[in-house]
């Protein structure tokens, strides 16, 4: 049977790696099947890829350590990265789905980009009793933390996060685009429309897609559309531009040339959608996963009671998870012993008695399994019951 310190997370973000690394596990994972991954020697595997962090949760076959894992998984280019495993993996996956290793603490989406995630593994039949354990495990922590925290308002983001860096540079009557319309665009879109006094051109590659976009946000903005052909030929006079698609080096020093008004760039993509250095040339303020760093620990310290209370909750709802997961492992041992006492007391006690006695002997070592289980693992637990189950006969 599978024991829970073979699971392992292994990855880079924002907070931890920064952009060059993030790009770089994104290039080495993000077309790549899970079968790949499952080809390299591991039993399960989840990858969960949003435009903030690159995450494998993997279980390991007998005989594969965490250093092995590693060397197997990171991109030759960049081997630097996190690596946790066993209850420390769990721990990790609880923590980025209730948002607390988020740039900005509290975002919504990243809830339901971890439950995408395991879906998307389900489909390609790369899940099984581990990775299941850890994600259950993570949403239940998630769906309380949020229950019983204010961590942040409604609709929160790493765009919400920038938003207010970037009307530092903005003109009350300000002309804003959105180059994307995936998640990250939608978000900043629909937080843009609500500004008055704002033109708000929302540009895609297919017109139609924008046009979807345009239909659901309500609010005070004027809205432009645009094809990303016509914007690169009739450019807008810009004071802002929000980039959020999938294409590196999208916008360059030539094309910033033409925008002689333009004060602002918050780049979203991944890779990144502005070429490095381009914006700085043209002394325009680019705001990104690395630039945003500061603000997100001021942010941190000002809800430092909320993530400790967070915590706090994670820990017990881990606490109580791992033990009932050792229970369920233990109990085929359990019932066995249970049967044996049953036998041994079945004719000196009526038979209700002697189920009572025989459940409370069979539970008694159960604290003391439950640490032998978490320290030496599994193996070592039903070997000590394996002893009791001889004293017993």
């Amino acid at each position: 049977m599978k024991r829970m310190e073979r699971i392992a997370l292994i990855g880079v973000s924002h907070r931890r790696g920064g952009i060059a690394a993030l790009e770089a596990w994104h290039r080495a994972w993000d077309d790549r099947a899970l079968s790949d991954i499952l080809a390299l020697g591991f039993q399960e595997a989840v990858r969960l890829s949003t435009c903030n962090r690159c995450d494998l949760i993997v279980a390991m076959p007998e005989g594969m350590d965490i250093q092995e894992a590693r060397r197997l998984l990171a991109p030759a280019e960049w081997t630097r990265c996190y690596t946790y495993e066993g209850e420390a993996a769990v721990e990790q996956l609880c923590r980025i789905a209730a948002s607390l290793d988020s740039l900005n603490p509290g975002e919504d989406q990243i809830m339901s980009q971890v439950r995408d995630a395991y879906t998307a593994a389900e489909g390609e039949k790369t899940v099984g009793s581990e990775t299941s354990f850890a994600f259950s495990t993570a949403f239940r922590v998630a769906k309380r933390i949020r229950r019983e925290v204010e961590l942040a308002p409604v609709k929160t983001s790493l765009f919400s996060l920038a938003r207010p860096e970037m009307e530092r540079d903005l003109p009350l009557h300000a002309q804003i685009a959105v180059i994307g319309t995936g998640k990250m665009g939608r978000i900043a879109a629909r937080s843009l429309c609500e500004r008055p006094h704002t033109t708000l051109y929302l540009i895609n590659r297919s017109i139609e897609r924008a046009q979807a976009l345009a239909e659901e946000l309500d609010g005070e903005a004027k809205i432009t559309l645009l094809s990303l052909d016509d914007f690169w030929m009739h450019p807008p006079a810009l004071d802002g531009l929000v980039c959020a698609t999938s294409q590196a080096d999208l916008i360059n020093t030539s094309f910033l040339k033409r925008l002689p008004n333009l004060r602002v760039i918050v780049d979203l993509g991944m890779p990144r959608n502005v070429a490095l250095g381009a914006a700085q040339t043209q002394g325009i303020k680019c705001l990104d996963v690395e630039t945003l760093q500061e603000a997100g620990q001021r942010r941190r310290q000002k809800i430092e009671a909320a993530l400790l209370r967070a915590e706090e909750i994670l820990l017990d709802e881990l606490e109580i998870a791992i033990n009932e997961w050792i229970e369920r492992q233990l109990g085929p041992s359990l019932q066995a012993l249970r049967a044996h006492y049953i036998e041994k007391i079945g004719d000196t006690l009526p038979e209700h008695e002697a189920r009572q006695m025989a459940n409370r002997f069979a539970h008694l070592p159960m604290k003391g399994l439950r640490v032998l289980a978490r320290e030496h693992g599994l193996h070592a637990a039903r070997t000590f019951l394996s002893v009791i189950e001889a004293q017993a006969r």
